[in-house]
Formats: C-alpha cells, sequence, structure tokens
C-alpha cells in the first residue's frame, strides 16, 4: 500500500513541477479513458462464469492505466529523436529525464497495485507478456503488436478474475474477446501509418479493417443468456454501433486527399470506438457496479475532450 502512494504522489510530483500541457500530450489524454474498460471488459465477461473477484476486477482496471501510460511513455521517449516537433520531448516542453521517470513510475504503480490487490500469478503472466509486447511495439512498430497489447489488456482483466471452475465456455469467451480486441487494435494501427504525411485518400481498406470491431460481439455466443435476459446481445450491439462509428470517423474524411491532422483526429475517434465495446461487456457482468464503472469511463471520455480538445489522441 505505501509503495502504491509512494508511486502515485511520485508521479503527480513530477507533473505539478512542470507544465501540465506538455504531460497531457504525452500521456494522450482523449485516449486514457479507453485504457482500463479493456481490463475491465476482460473482467466483466470472464465474471459471467465465476462469481466474485469485483476488487480484482476494479484493480485490473487500474493497472491497464498505469500499463497504458508506461507504453505512451515509452514511446515518446524511443522515438524521440525521430519525432517532429508536435510532440513535447523533441520541443523540450519535457526533458528525457523527467520522460523516463514517469515511464519507471508509471510501471511501478501498475505493479505496486498488482501487489496489493493479490493478483494471482495467471494476471502476472499476462502482465509480463503485455509490458513485454508494448517494448517490442515501440521498437519495430508492428501493427499486430499494438493490436496485441489491448488484446493482452482484455485477458489481463479476465485472470484477474479467473477461477478454476471456468470451463471451455470460459475459454472461447476469452479467446473471442482478446482476438477482436488484438483486430481492432490492429486496424487503428493501419489507419496511423503515414499519418504525417498527406494522403490522397483511403480506399475501400477502410471499410474493411473497421469490419473487426464487430468480432468482441460474438462473445454472446458463449455466454448462457438466460440468467441475462436481453443484456447478453449487448456486446454485439456495441459491435454494431462501434461500427458505425468508424465509418464515420474514418470514411468521409479519409476517402479525400487530406492532410496530418484530419488523419490523427480520425485515429483518435477510431480508438474512442473501443468505449463502445468495453461498455457493451461491462454491462453484462452480474456485478451491478459495472454499471457505473461504465458510466464513469464513458463520462471522463467526454471530459477529457472537452478540458483539451486541442489535443490528438494519435
Amino acid at each position: 500500500m505505501w509503495l502504491e502512494l509512494y508511486t502515485i504522489f511520485g508521479a503527480c510530483g513530477i507533473i505539478c513541477r512542470m507544465k501540465i500541457r506538455p504531460w497531457l500530450q504525452l500521456f494522450r489524454l482523449p485516449n486514457l479513458p479507453t485504457a482500463p474498460g479493456d481490463a475491465l471488459a476482460g473482467a466483466a465477461v470472464l465474471m459471467c462464469f465465476s462469481a466474485g473477484g469485483l476488487a480484482q476486477a476494479v484493480a485490473a482496471g487500474a493497472t491497464a492505466l498505469g500499463f497504458y501510460m508506461f507504453g505512451l511513455a515509452d514511446n515518446d521517449i524511443v522515438g524521440a529523436p525521430t519525432d517532429g516537433q508536435e510532440r513535447p520531448i523533441p520541443r523540450g516542453d519535457i526533458s528525457m529525464r523527467a520522460a523516463r521517470a514517469a515511464r519507471a513510475l508509471c510501471l511501478a504503480g501498475a505493479c505496486s497495485v498488482g501487489a496489493c490487490a493479490r493478483m494471482p500469478s495467471a494476471w502476472w503472466g499476462a502482465a509480463l507478456a503485455l509490458v513485454g509486447t508494448v517494448i517490442a511495439y515501440n521498437r519495430t512498430k508492428g501493427k499486430w503488436l499494438m493490436g496485441l497489447c489491448r488484446g493482452l489488456s482484455v485477458a489481463c482483466g479476465a485472470f484477474a478474475v479467473w477461477r478454476p471452475a471456468c470451463d471451455w465456455k470460459a475459454i472461447g469467451a476469452l479467446a473471442c474477446l482478446a482476438g477482436g480486441w488484438t483486430l481492432y487494435g490492429t486496424a487503428i494501427t493501419w489507419l496511423s501509418e503515414g499519418e504525417e504525411q498527406e494522403s490522397d485518400g483511403l480506399g475501400n481498406a477502410a471499410v474493411l479493417w473497421g469490419l473487426t470491431v464487430v468480432v468482441p460481439g460474438c462473445v454472446m455466443g458463449f455466454i448462457e443468456g438466460s440468467a441475462l435476459g436481453y443484456r447478453v446481445a449487448l456486446p454485439g450491439i456495441a459491435g454494431l454501433l462501434g461500427y458505425v462509428y468508424w465509418l464515420a470517423a474514418v470514411i468521409e474524411p479519409l476517402a479525400k486527399p487530406h492532410g496530418p491532422d484530419v488523419r490523427r483526429q480520425a485515429v483518435g475517434r477510431a480508438v474512442r470506438v473501443f468505449l463502445y465495446l468495453q461498455v457493451g461487456c461491462m454491462l453484462v457482468a452480474p456485478c451491478r457496479e459495472f454499471v457505473l464503472l461504465a458510466a464513469a469511463l464513458w463520462v471522463a471520455s467526454r471530459i477529457a475532450r472537452r478540458i483539451a480538445p486541442e489535443i490528438s489522441g494519435s
């Protein structure tokens, strides 16, 4: 507990001594509310197969945010020599030393929350795989690695509440969720390629890539719907709504010639589609508290965009 408080106050101390806006840019403020929802979605669905685990689910969401911020800081640190002046480290708004300290504090904070919550060994294994994949992506920029980071975050949430009684349906549900998240995360990575350059417009591939957002909705086939009623259909409905949002965010603005700013805005909106998937999955959880968590993520996303609308999520 003391280590957790120390890392949190340490991170706050660093940020308070610096200008706040460059840090909001470093950590892509508009995207931050989508980070804990990955783990919460995985935990919510798996709790349909096993009882209990609310505290571990919430802790998994907190650690997912820490790992996500670690990855963002690491990305800018690794890319500083080649990034343009639009990023805070090359501009000199954030020193390399401060960025490295923030990266370490984010990782330490996530691990300390996991330790305080007494996460099971399966969660630690998934968390280790997640951190390794984040590090590999930041140095290789492989599209599938970025998608896998999102998928592993879902797996971390699922393993946080995993119980020995979980059967093959639980395994299938987890595979469907993690696989769907990976595919859609890869689609966003594809969309962000070449965002620093002028483009003549995207073709039909944008329509096809966006279809990956409906894959997590297939989790309905693994969940018994008798006790959940209409709620069992929510992941599928969320996927369809997410696809409509993808089309609105991508097709019209990017079908014609466009510049980097237009592409970054489209990527940021595509990332927010994760909220649809997360809320749809969280609402099937047997715990009513997940309704409040889902609402909190949605409100946080709206507030983040209002606070700093000029900060890109890409």
